[in-house]
Formats: structure tokens, C-alpha cells, sequence
């Protein structure tokens, strides 16, 4: 009996990454766009996550040693953006990207916090609703991010040299 090595959140991950990330990637102009555009939805994640993290203190007035939690997932936040933003040299066109390898533990886990995120801001009412929709927000940006890093960046194509064909000199 042959055992399929790849867990079915495996094979999830990279169904979406060659079926839904990639031919978009493939779609966009210049050279290495996914990997800006993947770096500009992970800094909107960024900031979404600082609004949502930070909004309790100026909204209810707590204290920053109350929310040293707070304060420590925005550091945390950054930290991944900058490694994954130092990491971006070793991608090369034309070749496999490390970071689809690298980041594919984060992908996985990822899209069920991303799912129970959105869950618990449909489900929510008032002020906090607001506050989870940040972060939903921040989670799907993050998702779309991490996917579009992740894709390989083709070479860019070549244009075809046209020929130019005379049309034969009828006085000749």
C-alpha cells in the first residue's frame, strides 16, 4: 500500500500556489512584480495588524504594560515582514524560488487562522466587529502576500525579432 507523503493541507497549499498564484503572477508586467506586489500586501498587513493591535489603547484606555501582548505581536509582525523582505535576493528568474519552500509552513497555517478570523468578524457585533475586521483584513492581506512571494518569477519573455518582408519589386 503506497502512503501519500504530502498531507491533504500539502496539497492544498500547493494547488493554490500553482492553479490560483501563479497564473496571476505569470499575467503580471515587469520584472519580479510578484514578489513587490507580494511585499506591498504584506506591509498593508502590517499595518492593518497595528491598527488593529494598538486601536484597544486609545479606545479603552488601557496601558501599554497591559498590553504587553499587543505590543509584542506588533514586533513580531515586523520581524517576519523584514526577513521575508532581507530573503527576497536569493529569488532569481528562471528558477525555483526558496522562499516557496521556506514559507510553506506559514502558508499552510495560515489560511485556518485566516478563515477563523473572518468567522469570528462575521459573528461580531459593535465596536469589537470593527476591531476583527482589521484584523481579517490584515490576515487576508497576509495570505495573498505570502502567495504571491512564494510563486517562482519567470524569465521575462523575449521579444521575437519581425522580420520584415519586402514585397518583390514588380520593376525589376
Amino acid at each position: 500500500m503506497s502512503q501519500n507523503k504530502n498531507g491533504i493541507f500539502v496539497q492544498i497549499d500547493y494547488w493554490l500556489l500553482d492553479n490560483v498564484f501563479q497564473p496571476i503572477t505569470n499575467r503580471l508586467p515587469g520584472e519580479k512584480s510578484n514578489l513587490r506586489l507580494g511585499m506591498n500586501l504584506m506591509l498593508g498587513s502590517v499595518i492593518f495588524s497595528f491598527a488593529f493591535l494598538l486601536m484597544p489603547l486609545f479606545f479603552f484606555d488601557i496601558g501599554f504594560f497591559s498590553s504587553t501582548y499587543n505590543l509584542l505581536s506588533c514586533v513580531m509582525v515586523i520581524c517576519f515582514y523584514m526577513y521575508v523582505h532581507r530573503n527576497q535576493s536569493l529569488v532569481r528568474e528562471g528558477f525555483v524560488n526558496p522562499l516557496r519552500y521556506f514559507l510553506s509552513g506559514i502558508r499552510i497555517i495560515s489560511i485556518p487562522f485566516t478563515l477563523y478570523g473572518i468567522y469570528v468578524w462575521m459573528t461580531s457585533v459593535g465596536m469589537m466587529g470593527r476591531f476583527t475586521m482589521l484584523y481579517s483584513i490584515s490576515n487576508v492581506l497576509s495570505v495573498c502576500g505570502l502567495y504571491f512571494i512564494s510563486c517562482n518569477v519567470n524569465p521575462p519573455k523575449k521579444k521575437e525579432e519581425q522580420k520584415i518582408v519586402f514585397a518583390e519589386n514588380p520593376f525589376s
